[in-house]
């Protein structure tokens, strides 16, 4: 289990103590032991290390606590603590307030709709129209008035209506009767792993849907479910479809019989498609790559599935069966950026530092009509302790090891419009920026410009700041570079570098410590990652100007060189022309005089 992180006190200050330079041996002797360390990550045997914790940690507290979140209903308002069920009860709020939303018209029109195909079948009712209306309607009373309806309302059978469209009513009827009371019980379904559901407490959590425990393959068996479910919706869309043109006096058996024959979800309209009850699953990370094949079927299958995914991992870890080196070149599998390649999967990732940026691309998570993935950054084992509760989660962001992010495939169409990086750190640069302030006596201090990395976030973990060397003062020289610089220089800049971040121990005494290759090489992957992102959100276009410049010019360029040198052609062809005439001309003399002195007489 890995020790919860260790924060930086924000109102002590920081102290920065330098020592004279040691004698060239030494130094000679001790930079030799830290690129040993540096290549392999061995420290000399006698180094004993004090507990270091970032130096940068306590600069990311910028703000209140968010915490306790007020959600807000019609009902009342409840506070949330922050702990590692805090998005379920978010999603539990989410799912009723959205479907209570969607449905509220609906339920309106689908309730007119059977009183009025009842009024076509000459069905008698034993309570007033008006009084049935005001007890079904009772939720939005003040909205209608309910006695001009029932006078809107067919009072009786229209005609003869023959054996086929009375058999037709009748099922329409049924069809949404039975529909208008799912409505008014069911507000979605969870589908939990059965081991997962007793590490999630599931039942505790959940109070306004449906829960579905699954064993095996969850992806496919909540495909199965969808099947199910959606079968049964998409009747009674098709039942209030031919009810409204029932109603009208739109129905026509021989156009319309053919058409809903073949009905299918697929038919459905995006509002309509919106009324559906939400069906949930939760998983965690390992499930997912676990099942990587049949989670990508599901995300494909373009079903509008929401799926939660919960990540309780706080940073990268190599692969066990891997050597040490080669474990450290991976590339990590990015859950986010696997959807975004599917293209049509709405795309959440979050941690807890932020309930209101939760909460609302929830909300919008349940109201897509595409599939959809929420990827949750969840600490556990006491790892949101009290004090240092939001520090974490933002640092997670800030750190580029968990970015958060919203891709909409149904945001218009731009460059960079469907995926939204922005609520980031910093989100225009490749590590955020800040200014540390550090005592060098009594009397003076000295502000630092410091990039906050991955190596930073890694560093506010004891065991990972256990993997680090600090520097004395004595041995700095100017081949100790920042890990954020250190990691865009090329090749041939970096022999003799060695890259560190900054430090506090115990004293608060802040210190070099040297970062090993398998750190750089994670936070080289971590950059490589964000800049990904910010290419694709649109983000950051260096030079995009120039580069769009350059072609128009080289083309602007080419078109006149072209121009230039067909003239030059046209201009020889032409004088070639004019020569050729004037000597065929002069020929033509020529042998007119010649004739005309064979003719003359002598």
């Amino acid at each position: 289990m890995e020790e919860a992180p260790k924060i930086a006190p924000t109102d002590q200050p920081i102290y920065w103590n330098k020592k004279a330079p040691a004698p060239a041996a030494e130094a000679k002797a001790f930079w030799e032991s830290l690129r040993h360390f540096y290549r392999t990550g061995e420290k000399p045997e006698s180094k004993e290390e004090p507990k270091l914790c970032s130096a940068l940690s306590h600069l990311l507290n910028e703000g209140a606590n968010p915490y306790p979140f007020v959600l807000s209903s019609e009902e009342a308002q409840t506070s949330v603590e922050l702990n590692e069920n805090t998005p379920f009860y978010l999603l539990d709020h989410l799912i009723f307030a959205n479907q209570k939303e969607n449905r509220k018209s609906f339920k309106t029109q689908l309730s007119l709709l059977i009183d009025k195909i009842n009024g076509l079948l000459g069905l008698s009712v034993e309570r007033t129209e008006a009084e049935q209306l005001s007890q079904t309607y009772d939720f939005a009373g003040e909205m209608f008035a309910f006695e001009k309806m029932a006078q809107m309302m067919p009072s009786g059978s229209i005609g003869q209506v023959s054996k086929a469209r009375m058999s037709r009513l009748k099922a329409v009827i049924n069809t949404m009767e039975k529909g208008l009371d799912l409505f008014n019980g069911q507000n979605g379904i969870l589908i939990v792993n059965k081991n997962f559901e007793k590490e999630l407490r599931a039942k505790q959590l959940f109070r306004e849907a449906r829960m579905v425990t699954s064993e095996g393959d969850v992806f496919v068996q909540t495909q199965h479910l969808f099947r199910q479910e959606m079968g049964s919706f998409s009747e009674l869309i098709k039942a209030y479809r031919i009810a409204e043109l029932e109603v009208d006096g739109a129905y026509e058996e021989g156009l319309h019989d053919e058409y809903f024959e073949h009905f299918s979800w697929h038919r459905l309209l995006p509002e309509e498609l919106s009324l559906f009850h939400s069906i949930v699953l939760i998983v965690n990370h390992g499930s997912v790559f676990d099942h990587l094949t049949s989670f990508s079927r599901l995300m494909a299958s373009n079903q509008p599935i929401k799926v939660i995914v919960v990540n309780n991992e706080l940073i990268s870890k190599p692969t066990p069966h891997l050597g040490w080196e080669d474990a450290s070149h991976q590339f990590r599998q990015e859950l986010a950026a696997l959807c975004i390649a599917h293209r049509n999967i709405y795309t959440l990732q979050s941690g807890l530092d932020d309930p209101a940026f939760l909460q609302a691309g929830l909300a919008s998570l349940l109201k897509t009509t595409f599939p959809a993935l929420c990827h949750l950054s969840v600490p556990r084992d006491g790892m949101l302790a009290t004090g240092e509760n939001t520090v974490l989660t933002y640092a997670g962001h800030a750190g580029r090891y968990f970015t958060r992010m919203i891709y909409d495939p149904g945001t218009v169409q731009q460059w960079g419009g469907r995926l939204d990086i922005n609520s980031n750190c910093q989100p225009g640069k490749k590590w955020p920026l800040y200014t540390l302030t550090v005592h060098t006596s009594e009397k003076a201090e000295a502000k630092i410009d410091v990039a906050f990395t991955y190596a930073d976030y890694k560093a506010m973990f004891p065991g990972k700041a256990r993997e680090l060397m600090t520097i004395p003062s004595a041995f700095y020289s100017e081949h100790l570079v920042p890990l954020a610089d250190y990691v865009e220089l090329s090749e041939a800049e970096l022999y003799g570098k060695i890259p560190y971040v900054l430090v506090l121990d115990e004293n608060r005494q802040l210190q070099r410590a040297a970062v090993p290759n398998v750190w750089v090489v994670s936070c080289q992957e971590r950059l490589d990652y964000w800049t990904f992102l910010q290419e694709i959100g649109g983000v950051n276009r260096p030079g995009e100007a120039t580069a769009l410049a350059e072609p128009i010019a080289e083309t602007t360029n080419g078109m006149a060189a072209l121009e230039a040198k067909l003239k030059e052609e046209y201009q020889e062809k032409l004088e070639r022309i004019k020569q050729e005439a004037v000597a065929k001309a002069a020929e033509r003399i020529i042998a007119a005089l010649l004739n005309d002195e064979e003719l003359s007489p002598k």
